[in-house]
């Protein structure tokens, strides 16, 4: 019902008396005024125009206010229609049996004028809050499924890529239709590789409007930082302090990485990212990178300075980067999936593709999980070589 809309009333009683009296009095209150004298009138009538409450006789033949009153709130479109229901009884049993069917309200006969206008009057005008309600909702949902698009427009899809000697494969859920999980991959010349990945404080729009953020800051300034993970990430800090955390509370987390394949290292960065895996496939064994070097998450400090930490990386190597949301999953016990659960988990199958492992750890965690709902994004993004043929990196020449 539009707040401006004057309201429907439906008046169903096989009296036509009742009818009218009830008529009178709620015409002169100014309603429009629906009548039917059966349960399958007024079930015709309310799916061909809607009314906005239905005063519902219980003792009708055929088909009784309870039955009419239960087919109303069966229909999705009318189950939070309020339906008062008018009766001659006073038994408990009756109302009890009139609460089951699912009525707001009663109304006895005789009629008291004053009663039915105040009854009325006051469903309708919670049923007026109840359609904003609904209203907003979804106005907000057609905004929220705009934002999903747009990150999705943004960022890069789930699945697999093969990009400059490299195969990548990726999967990220938000909590709801976005989130604030954020990772970004590039060539940076055949054989090396740059790896981001973030995760901002809390979920929602505001936390993917930081990522979105996030994005563009990473896209402007990686062309000039790629080889120095750790400058990179302190421009950035200094840039989401300037821009972000000197206006709110906001931080996030982030991890940047250059596997350089034709030198076999990895430099990489950490901003209070949960530590990415190097897995060993020959020996079935792993390390986290950056480890003991991470400093603290973006926004948290505006004189952040990250250094720059160097790895041993083979052509048989992996990396496993991850969001929070992949070691925090509970549960019905409340326990948590756990560093050490994944970690072993990752280890379990050396010998399976990237796309397997992702999808062996979603379903790892799922089964843990045990139908316990997300309450945090999770992304995971795993890299492997498929090509060898690639020649040594020479520094530019500045």
């Amino acid at each position: 019902m539009s707040p401006r809309a004057t309201p429907k009333i439906l008046v169903v009683d096989d009296d036509e008396i009742n009818i009218k009296i009830l008529q009178i009095q709620l015409e002169a209150q100014g309603y429009v005024v629906l009548t039917a004298t059966s349960g399958s009138g007024a079930l015709e009538l309310i799916a061909s125009n809607p009314p906005d409450l239905v005063l519902l006789d219980i003792q009708m033949p055929r088909m009784d206010g309870f039955e009419v009153c239960r087919r109303i709130r069966a229909d999705e479109s009318t189950q939070f229609v309020p339906v008062v229901m008018v009766t001659a009884l006073k038994d408990t049993a009756d109302r009890i049996q009139s609460i089951q069917a699912g009525a707001d309200d009663f109304i006895s006969k005789p009629f008291d004028g004053h009663e039915i206008v105040a009854r009325v009057g006051s469903l309708l005008r919670i049923k007026e809050y109840r359609d904003e309600l609904e209203a907003h909702n979804a106005r907000l949902k057609a905004e929220m499924e705009m934002a999903r698009q747009v990150q999705e427009i943004l960022m890069p899809q789930n699945g697999l890529v093969d990009l400059g000697g490299f195969r990548i494969v990726s999967h990220s859920t938000p909590e709801i239709e976005v989130g604030g999980d954020f990772f970004d991959f590039w060539e940076i010349q055949p054989g090396r590789l740059g790896l981001f990945i973030s995760d901002v404080m809390g979920h929602g729009v505001s936390a993917a409007l930081v990522a979105v953020f996030m994005k563009t800051v990473v896209g402007e300034i990686r062309d000039r930082m790629e080889n120095d993970p750790g400058l990179m990430l302190t421009t950035l800090n200094t840039r989401f302090n300037n821009t972000i955390s000197s206006q709110m509370f906001m931080f996030a987390t982030a991890f940047y990485a250059v596997i350089d394949l034709p030198n076999e290292k990895i430099f990489c960065a950490n901003a209070g990212h949960p530590y990415p895996l190097l897995i060993h496939r020959q020996r079935g064994t792993c390390e986290f990178l950056s480890e003991g070097m991470s400093g603290k998450g973006l926004g948290l400090l505006a004189n952040s300075i990250y250094e720059t930490a160097t790895y041993d990386f083979d052509r048989c190597g992996r990396m496993l980067l991850y969001t929070d949301g992949a070691y925090e999953a509970r549960n019905p016990e409340r326990e948590e999936f756990g560093i050490r659960r994944l970690e072993e988990t990752a280890v379990q199958e050396t010998d399976e593709s990237g796309d397997a492992l992702v999808n062996r750890l979603l379903g790892s965690i799922e089964r843990f999980r045990n139908g316990i709902p997300t309450d945090d994004d999770l992304t995971f993004v795993a890299v492997d070589v498929v090509e060898s043929n690639v020649k040594p990196f020479r520094p530019r020449n500045h």
